[in-house]
């Protein structure tokens, strides 16, 4: 039996192409429904082959000599095509035994070897855990550029906070580890929004720190902000009083080990004084660490406030942001802010898509041309 393939936009427009071919005697073997392009920067084209062969009875020389013109063999192949699988709901593994012997093989072959080449790019930016698995799961690239399939995949899988950026809550709380960059990191989102037209306030809670309350103070001058050392919980609200009428108080707090009993007791008993509704939660992470031990610090954190957004720093000192993906993904928490350097206010972005390519190794670095042509 000799099968023939067709393609179109739909399925309905592939069989009229078939039937205007080769008439009524067109028997449908199998169906793919696929889309072709659909990257960052081309629109999505659906597109569905048949695969059909040319029954020796046709469907008009049946009408006419009645039922009985109908063989057993003709039952038996309009039997298999009803059982036919709606190709929707396969998954790319599962269509592939929809295809012919020959292109079966193609196809196989063709996304054995896109999957490969994602798993070795995911590899190389240090992406693990439940980000790797939904990336790779049934992955393919439909004929296009696999690492621009890979991008669209990682960024579609991660949360930006669009909503704390453009409407950020009256407190945000920096929380992280000694030597996460808390303190400079706060003095670039207050800079930030102050550039907007936002009234910009501080709140330190690190009195235990040597230096700390005069490096935060130093940044609050320099952009003249008022700066409030924070000791105990009575003055927490005494200094919430006082910054009533600013729109934005950005709050700096210790680094503090979870073996360190009293100081988390304190942290835990200072925090608990700003209102959940207005308050905003960011942990801050520097790029080089690994993500099993940035989502133990999450733990940590999450037991004093819920953590509500994520702040990756030091990119300069990392070459890919890849853990530090793999550790938003498995928490959960959009990421709101992304640092690289120590200049303030510059070196400061808003999380968005095209921070994150950018940062991708292999991956980001391919589309600078793209993009620059765009803007």
């Amino acid at each position: 039996m000799e099968y023939h393939t067709i393609t179109a936009d739909t399925y309905e427009k592939a069989l009229q192409e078939a039937q205007k071919r080769y008439g009524d005697a067109v028997r449908v073997h199998s169906r793919r429904e696929y889309s072709t392009g659909g990257g960052l920067f081309t629109k999505r084209r659906k597109r569905c082959e048949i695969t059909f062969y040319l029954s020796a009875t046709p469907a008009r020389k049946v009408a006419e000599e009645g039922k009985d013109a109908v063989s057993k063999q003709d039952l038996a192949e309009f039997e298999k095509e009803a059982q036919t699988p709606d190709p929707e709901a396969l998954s790319a593994a599962e269509r592939l035994d929809t295809l012919l012997p020959g292109k079966e093989l193609e196809a196989q072959q063709r996304v054995s070897s896109q999957l490969e080449a994602a798993a070795s790019m995911l590899d190389d930016n240090n992406i693990t855990l439940s980000l790797r698995d939904a990336v790779l799961k049934d992955f393919s690239a439909d004929g296009g550029d696999v690492a621009l399939a890979l991008c669209d995949r990682i960024i579609s899988e991660v949360k930006i906070d669009h909503e704390n950026q453009a409407h950020p809550k009256k407190y945000q709380v920096f929380l992280g580890p000694t030597g996460s960059g808390k303190t400079t990191t706060l003095a670039k989102v207050a800079a930030l929004y102050q550039r907007v037209g936002r009234s910009v306030a501080v709140i330190t809670l690190d009195s235990y720190r040597v230096g700390a309350y005069e490096q935060v103070k130093a940044f609050a001058d320099a952009f003249s902000m008022p700066c409030i050392l924070v000791k105990d919980e009575d003055e927490v609200l005494t200094a919430q009083d006082k910054l009533a009428s600013y729109d934005l108080v950005m709050v700096d707090t210790m680094g503090v080990s979870p073996a360190d009993v009293p100081l988390n007791l304190k942290l835990r008993g200072l925090l608990s004084l700003f209102p959940e509704r207005d308050t905003s939660f960011l942990l801050v992470s520097p790029a080089v660490m690994k993500c099993e031990d940035m989502l133990i610090q999450l733990k940590h954190y999450n037991s004093f406030r819920k953590i509500t957004s994520l702040i990756v720093t030091k990119l300069d000192e990392s070459s890919s942001i890849g853990a530090f993906l793999s550790f938003a993904h498995e928490s959960g928490a959009p990421i709101a802010f992304c640092t690289a350097g120590q200049e303030v206010p510059d070196d400061i972005e808003k999380a968005s898509t095209l921070t994150i390519m950018e940062h991708l190794r292999n991956l980001g670095h391919s589309f600078s041309g793209q993009i620059g042509q765009l803007s």
